[in-house]
């Protein structure tokens, strides 16, 4: 009996152990396929992500209402790119891995439900988020300078104060300045 319980204490030990967060930082910069499992990521907007998750999913980036870099697969077939009635799932993550190879570089990708939970989504996170695939509450770069200019705009016209502008840009200075 002491046996078993020291071979269960020792095995749960190196499965958590084994288990590991990554950022974006360290996967994009790496010359080596980061190992082991992942259970949590540092996204480039600093934002965690963990298994278990909700990711919700945006706007289809092709022309023919269909996503890019989301796609939709069941078990022994090939992906197919993941049509509009995703757009605005919550998907909850199941799995994270590294995918790439050391010429064109390394990426976390996201496996996840579908609606129907027989099929499972599969998406690199930074590549689907960057194109509005992947909704966020938070501003991108380009939102918050736009959202900058047209705040100035309406500060021009007089229809927004001087100290209500200022604290808008204090705001949006470190999403802008790429510190946040």
């Amino acid at each position: 009996m002491k046996k078993k319980l020291l071979v269960l204490v020792f095995a749960l030990a190196f499965n958590f152990s084994n288990a590991q967060q990554v950022t974006f930082k360290q996967v994009s910069e790496s010359t080596k396929r980061i190992k082991g499992k992942i259970t949590s990521y540092v996204t480039s907007m600093g934002d965690t992500i963990n298994i278990g998750d909700k990711v919700k999913f945006g706007n289809p980036s092709n022309a023919n209402n269909s996503f890019v870099y989301i796609y939709e697969f069941a078990a022994l077939t090939t992906p197919t790119l993941a049509s509009i009635r995703a757009q605005g799932w919550d998907s909850e993550v199941l799995k994270m891995r590294i995918s790439g190879t050391k010429r064109k570089g390394y990426e976390v990708t996201f496996t996840s439900k579908t609606e129907g939970g027989f099929t499972r989504y599969l998406y690199g996170y930074e590549k689907a988020l960057s194109v509005g695939e992947l909704a966020t509450d938070r501003l991108s770069r380009a939102e918050a300078i736009a959202k900058l200019k047209e705040s100035k705009d309406l500060l021009d016209l007089g229809m927004l104060t001087q100290e209500e502008f200022n604290a808008l840009r204090k705001d949006l200075t470190p999403i802008i300045m790429g510190k946040n």
